[in-house]
């Protein structure tokens, strides 16, 4: 049976009355593809928990075959791929979880080293601290080579894939709604530099609007996708960040959070989930360091890929641009605020991009707080 096939079986599974995405679990556990499922006559389905008698009749019905075909026709109109439970493209993380999607719809491609990834999620709302957090943290494991999660909101999200991509790393966004459904909106350019560098990912059918009740369920996807999930701010304790948090713990996926200033609302859940026992982490190394059996990486390799992140000739786009503003060593320094006026950064910005400027050696802090590109030779 081909992988269209396949699909067509997993649309009409996941369409089913009766139904649910634990149930489906359960039946490919048992029987190990779409195929020996349908295969299977009412009393062998009868036998896996929570399967109601008659389903067979149910699966066979003429709308969920209709529906299928019909999907998949719009599928192919669209671009979009479409990988089912026992296809072998299917995300290995995402099997772990108790209710993976059924059939998962693509634009782009999810890749084997998709396997190494972490979710980095937040607030929509946030200051110019989680704006150079995110980032910082989205840009830090790409560098890694670790994908980046989340799910391409305003805010946080978006922010850290778009670093991800200015790293040249991979990232998936998984939406609230179908995947040719872009939202918000003013994220087109966004989603269109991620089906070319990763994947749009989404469990919904084509046409699917951004609903509210879609994206606390989506949120499992952004952790079962990954090996960790890191929360940079959140001011909100109903937010979807701390949704994602709490369903990463449930999927037994490390937790790790940015602290913040104690004084200002958008620290105040994120301190809250370390206080909770959440790992505090303030770069990229930090999540490295904890989590890198998870990731499949082993401890001879941790020295060549901290070497090889450090590497100051695959600066960011915001770092190029500052790093281009400061004169020679020979042509004298600069302040920060002339800095400032000429990127058009933030000042928290600007003192973040500098300070990782540093760290890679290009440039050094001198006499009276000034800046300057540092000597070749030292």
């Amino acid at each position: 049976m081909d992988e269209n096939e396949r699909n067509l079986l997993w649309l009409r599974l996941s369409n089913a009355k009766g139904l649910g995405r634990i149930s489906i679990k359960r039946l490919f556990d048992q029987f190990g593809s779409a195929e020996k499922i349908f295969e299977a006559g009412d009393s062998e389905l009868g036998q896996v928990e929570g399967i109601k008698r008659g389903m067979g009749k149910e699966l066979r019905k003429k709308e969920h075959r209709e529906f299928a075909e019909a999907e998949l026709e719009r599928c192919e109109k669209l671009g979009v791929k479409m990988v089912g439970l026992d296809s072998p493209h299917y995300p290995k993380n995402l099997l772990q979880i108790p209710d993976p999607p059924p059939a998962l719809y693509l634009k782009g491609d999810i890749k084997p080293e998709d396997q190494r990834a972490v979710a980095v999620v937040g607030s929509r709302n946030h200051n110019d601290y989680g704006e150079v957090m995110a980032k910082r943290m989205g840009a830090g494991l790409a560098k890694f080579g670790i994908t980046v999660v989340s799910g391409m909101a305003r805010g946080i999200d978006s922010l850290s894939q778009g670093a991800a991509l200015d790293a040249r790393g991979r990232t998936i966004a998984v939406l609230g709604s179908g995947v040719d459904q872009i939202y918000p909106p003013e994220l087109k350019p966004l989603y269109d530099r991620i089906v070319e560098r990763g994947a749009v990912a989404s469990e919904f059918p084509i046409g699917t609007g951004p609903v509210a009740e879609n994206f606390p369920q989506r949120n499992r996807i952004i952790s079962g996708l990954s090996a960790g999930v890191v929360v940079v701010q959140a001011n909100n304790p109903r937010s979807g960040s701390l949704i994602t948090a709490r369903l990463a713990l449930d999927q037994g996926r490390p937790l790790y959070a940015v602290p913040g200033n104690a004084l200002t609302p958008w620290a105040r859940e994120t301190n809250g989930l370390i206080k909770q026992g959440a790992i505090l982490v303030e770069d990229a190394q930090d999540i490295v360091l904890d989590l890198f059996p998870s990731l499949g990486i082993k401890k001879d390799e941790l020295l060549p890929l901290f070497a090889a992140a450090g590497k100051p000739g695959d600066l960011t786009n915001e770092q190029d641009k500052l790093y281009s503003l400061l004169p020679e060593p020979e042509e004298g320094a600069v302040e920060l605020d002339i800095l400032i006026r000429k990127s058009g950064a933030s000042a928290g910005s600007a003192q973040a991009l500098l300070t990782e400027l540093e760290l890679f050696g290009l440039i050094e802090k001198i006499e009276g707080g000034k800046w300057r590109k540092k000597p070749i030779a030292q």
